[in-house]
């Protein structure tokens, strides 16, 4: 016998920024408990694909993701639309004992996403190929951000809303002429990696296997990540990388053809969360606050707070992960290692004039190294500031071991594979 359960399905579209001919829609939403209250939610997509993801509620009020956890089939992925059915299912007895599914206070949300407007979470498999999942909010993620798994085996992107944003780079007030203040304006949303890339991560992707290392990939090159400057030579040929680099590598494997290093302004705005301060925190020099968020050279806890937190306790770049986010949700982006960009090097006026406004910035058409951003571990709490740019050569690996980097893709998703 199947019980047929009182709840309200609510179909919702997501309009992306850009009209398209025909726009993703959900139809056809049935939801059913069985006498094992295993409850079954089918659907139909029209018009264009879609991310799917779904929703629950009780008396209006929306379950922790955590009890939707066991949910499986088609939600959270890209599906495409026709005819067929979708369903969903979700045994709810697991994670919610006390579940009134029955009595009229539950409700259920599909959400269909245009490829080109995707959800705030972005998850990569890094064992599958083309094995992606996304999730509407961090509540939502299996596990939490910080589980081992999105260290590792997968990678999880934060959507940066920054389409048509103006913004300041730079550090204001500056007189050295090296970090000459200017206005961006961003012409794209973009994912960013709420972590710096790992070894583990990056064994996982250049021989399929891992060694669990959590640690910053503080070995490969900017030539190693997109190849040697012939054909590869960020802004003159673009994204485009060499098909055996790490990142030709990972594209190949995500099915994500943007895959790349962040700007230097993607960088710095994502850092920031979108501030105009030295830290993302704002100004605070307290050094309770760099205890909080970076590993950094004056830190005389540096080693025991690391011990204490699972790590080795050697005074050094610690595993990504172990301190506090950013208000976006992205980790270490003050200390603990430099992070790659894809800019040429300059400073001063030889970078952008004081004052002027450069519409989604690709930095110098040449140069002899390349950006690296937000300081290390070695330097000083106050040094590590998100604005803080040296050169480092395109081939050259992180001999004191405090420079590494995590991978950014555009939000626009419309050509995934």
């Amino acid at each position: 016998m199947r019980l047929t359960a009182k709840i309200v399905a609510i179909s919702v579209l997501t309009l992306p920024c850009v009209i398209h001919a025909a726009e993703p829609s959900i139809s056809d939403i049935l939801v059913k408990q069985d006498e094992a209250r295993l409850v079954t939610i089918s659907y139909k997509l029209g018009g264009a694909p879609a991310i799917v993801t779904l929703s629950a509620f009780t008396n209006g009020v929306r379950l922790a993701g955590t009890l939707l956890a066991n949910a499986s089939g088609a939600l959270n992925r890209r599906v495409e639309p026709g005819d067929s059915v979708q369903t969903i299912t979700w045994q709810p007895r697991v994670t919610w004992p006390d579940q009134k599914i029955t009595d009229g206070t539950f409700s259920v949300k599909i959400t269909a996403w245009a490829l080109d407007n995707p959800p705030d979470y972005m998850a990569v498999d890094l064992t599958s190929q083309h094995n992606r999942t996304w999730y509407t909010c961090v509540e939502d993620i299996p596990g939490g951000p910080t589980n081992s798994l999105y260290k590792c085996d997968w990678m999880l992107f934060r959507r940066i809303h920054a389409e048509g944003v103006r913004w300041r780079m730079g550090l204001n007030g500056d007189t050295s002429g090296k970090y000459t203040p200017y206005h961006v304006v961003f012409t794209n949303d973009y994912y960013m990696a709420i972590f710096e890339m790992t070894r583990g991560q990056t064994a996982r992707i250049s021989t399929g296997t891992g060694g669990g290392s959590f640690y910053p990939d503080i070995t490969t090159t900017y030539d190693g990540l997109r190849g040697t400057v012939s054909g590869h030579d960020w802004p003159t040929d673009g994204h485009a990388v060499a098909s055996n680099s790490l990142i030709g590598k990972f594209r190949t494997l995500s099915g994500i053809d943007s895959i790349d290093l962040p700007t230097s302004a993607e960088w710095e705005y994502a850092s920031l969360a979108g501030r105009t301060a030295l830290y993302h925190w704002g100004n605070d020099t307290a050094q309770a606050r760099f205890t909080e968020y970076e590993w950094n050279g004056t830190m005389a806890n540096n080693a025991e707070l690391n011990t204490s937190l699972g790590g080795d306790g050697v005074y050094r770049a610690q595993q990504v992960g172990l301190l506090k986010p950013n208000r976006w949700g992205l980790y270490d982006t003050h200390g603990n290692v430099f992070e790659r960009c894809l800019d040429w090097y300059a400073s001063g006026a030889a970078y952008y004039e004081a004052g002027t406004e450069v519409v989604g910035p690709v930095g110098p058409a040449t140069g002899s190294t390349r950006v690296i951003h937000g300081g290390g571990y070695t330097h000083g709490s106050t040094g590590a500031y998100a604005s803080h740019l040296e050169g480092f050569g395109s081939n050259q690996a992180s001999g004191t071991g405090n420079v590494g980097y995590r991978l950014s893709c555009h939000a626009d998703l419309s050509n995934l594979q």
